[in-house]
C-alpha cells in the first residue's frame, strides 16, 4: 500500500513545524523547507487546520502553527485528516460470489486495516521530529517511494 503524495506533504509539514519554536510559519517557508509545490501544501494545510491539527492565522504575520503539542498528533491523524479514513478492502466481485459469510478476503484486509490503524495510532509527529536530520540544503527531503 502506498500513501497519497497529500499524505507525505502533511507530515513533513507538520515535522517542519514541531522542530521550530511555536510560533506561526509561512507556507511558502515551509514548502520551500521540505521542498515541495506551495499551492498544493497550502491545500493540505487547510485540511489539517479543518481536522485542528494545525491552525490558520490571518494577517500580516499569518501563516500557520501546531493546533496541539506535536505528540498528540497521530499519523493515523493526519491520514484521517487528510484522506478522510484509512483505505478499506472493497470486493470487485458481487459479494455473494464468495459463497462464505463473512468473506474471508474481506475479513484479513480488515485485520491488516486494524492493524495499520493500531500502528499509526501510536505514532506521533513529536516521536518523529527529532530523528528527522536537518539537510544541508533543506529540512526535509520529499521524495517519492515508486
Amino acid at each position: 500500500m502506498q500513501f497519497s503524495t497529500s499524505i507525505e506533504y502533511a507530515v513533513h509539514g507538520l515535522i517542519f513545524m514541531a522542530k521550530r519554536p511555536p510560533e506561526t510559519v509561512l507556507v511558502a517557508e515551509i514548502a520551500a523547507a521540505i521542498k515541495v509545490p506551495e499551492s498544493y501544501l497550502r491545500k493540505v494545510l487547510q485540511l489539517l487546520a479543518r481536522a485542528g491539527l494545525v491552525a490558520s492565522h490571518r494577517g500580516v504575520n499569518g501563516g500557520f502553527s501546531l493546533a496541539r503539542d506535536a505528540h498528540a498528533i497521530t499519523l493515523r491523524d493526519v491520514v484521517e485528516a487528510v484522506d478522510g479514513s484509512l483505505p478499506t478492502w472493497c470486493c470487485v466481485k458481487e459479494k455473494k460470489r464468495c459463497g462464505e459469510t463473512p468473506c474471508p478476503v474481506s475479513s484479513a484486509f480488515e485485520v491488516a486495516r486494524e492493524k495499520m490503524a493500531e500502528s499509526l495510532a501510536q505514532t506521533s509527529i513529536g516521536d518523529l521530529a527529532p530523528r528527522v536530520a536537518k539537510l544541508a540544503d533543506g529540512w526535509i527531503a520529499v521524495t517519492s517511494c515508486s
